[in-house]
């Protein structure tokens, strides 16, 4: 009975993969502390979501809708008539694992004296991206307008969801534009 529990742990152990990190999966959008999800990011709440598009395309689209020359930080805005300051980041977050897999049967060929050593070591190790979105917005105050204790952290909260939604539902960003000016 030990010998059949020892060779199925041995078997689940050279057959799978072990997790080194993890890239978070946020489905719609998270409020948490910028700085815990990447470190180089600003010790503010960040409204946080997945960006399913390509690099930049974040920015474009708001120097488009805000007919704005080319800014991706501090960018003005207005929520509910009061004016807050806008940063977005841009920032990947992966997911690697490593394979034992491939290396098994790099070991088990290199012991016949094949001259292909090493023939899976691409397969060694597996990485998967995921890029997110990070906007921290501040009051002319300097305050976190995305605090829990803030007075209108619904409404921006609100604002943000929907730009969020108009964003990610958005081809042609001029359209954006043309839909603010209404």
């Amino acid at each position: 009975m030990k010998h059949l529990l020892v060779c199925l742990f041995l078997f689940a152990f050279f057959t799978s993969c072990i997790p080194l990190s993890f890239a978070p999966n946020i489905k719609t959008d998270k409020v948490k502390l910028a700085k815990r999800f990447k470190r180089d990011l600003p010790k503010q709440q960040g409204f946080i979501f997945e960006d399913s598009k390509e690099a930049d395309e974040f920015y474009t689209f708001i120097n488009t809708k805000y007919q704005l020359p080319g800014m991706d930080c501090k960018i003005p805005l207005w929520i509910d008539k009061k004016p807050y300051i806008m940063n977005a980041y841009e920032r990947s977050r992966a997911t690697n694992t490593v394979n034992f897999v491939p290396f098994i049967l790099d070991l088990l060929l290199s012991g016949e004296g094949n001259e292909n050593q090493g023939f899976f070591s691409s397969f060694y190790s597996s990485r998967w991206e995921k890029w997110f979105v990070i906007i921290t917005l501040t009051d002319l105050k300097g305050q976190d307008a995305l605090a829990p204790d803030h007075a209108k952290r619904k409404a921006n909260l609100l604002y943000l969801r929907n730009l969020q939604k108009e964003y990610l539902n958005t081809a042609n960003y001029m359209e954006a534009y043309f839909r603010l000016k209404d």
